[in-house]
């Protein structure tokens, strides 16, 4: 296998998360091919990123590269330190920097996987046509990952309104604190308000690495159909795209 390179920390629970799906990926894989000792599990470095600061660096719109220079540069470092210490692929375990994802990785030599494209493929083979999209206020603000979508004959929309979009940002925060017991209503309650003219059963992508850890039903699965929303969980989507790569030649 080769070498997993993670930027992590942003945030650490969803971190965690990526980490125990990979080792889990590797277990499973390896012992169905009936290999003898301990199930071997890739090598991996993990560059663990200060979330306060990477929130602090946060620019504007995100279409303006300079109030995000410091930002890029912050993600792009990690990738250079990861590359140096020698990993052949590298993720970083977070939707937000991939709304910055090309100026990101320039100058980056080791591939580094999106999660937007992992995603956008993922739903391909479902058959999905049209996505609710849940995230950070940048990941519902940006055009990037409809963009992305949009390559996959995908439609992507964030919800319309803002008291929604600021309910789940609210939601995301209570999450990474431990503090929040009736996330899967309040998500769902926005999701319903967002589709309720769309074909059955809508489909809500939990584009934030926070967002999954509302739904028990959701844990280390890719999507999953929960009170007649199919729920698609970006962490294991990409998680198995990155141990993919591993095995590649």
């Amino acid at each position: 296998m080769k070498k997993l390179g993670i930027v992590g920390g942003v945030a650490w629970p969803s971190t965690i998360d990526y980490y125990r799906a990979i080792c889990l990926l590797s277990v499973e894989h390896h012992k169905q091919l009936g290999v003898s000792g301990p199930p071997p599990v890739p090598e991996m470095s993990i560059e663990s990123l200060n979330i306060n600061k990477s929130f602090g660096l946060r620019g504007g719109d995100i279409s303006d590269d300079q109030s995000w220079a410091a930002y890029d540069k912050y993600f792009r470092d990690a990738l250079l330190r990861l590359q140096n210490a020698g990993v052949d692929v590298a993720i970083i375990a977070s939707n937000t920097p991939h709304n910055r994802f090309d100026a990101i990785t320039m100058g980056v030599k080791v591939p580094v996987l999106s999660i937007f494209q992992a995603v956008a493929k993922h739903c391909e083979a479902l058959g999905v046509r049209q996505m609710l999209i849940l995230g950070t206020a940048p990941t519902m603000d940006s055009p990037k990952f409809p963009e992305v979508l949009r390559t996959f004959g995908i439609e992507g929309l964030a919800p319309t309104k803002q008291t929604d979009r600021s309910e789940i940002s609210k939601l995301i925060d209570e999450l990474y604190e431990d503090t929040n017991r009736d996330a899967p209503k309040r998500i769902a309650d926005v999701v319903n308000r967002n589709t309720a003219s769309w074909a059955r059963p809508p489909v809500a992508c939990l584009a934030c690495t926070e967002l999954p850890l509302a739904f028990k039903e959701i844990e280390r699965k890719t999507d999953t159909l929960i009170d007649g929303v199919l729920y698609v969980n970006t962490t294991m989507v990409h998680a198995k795209e990155a141990f993919q790569a591993l095995l590649a030649p």
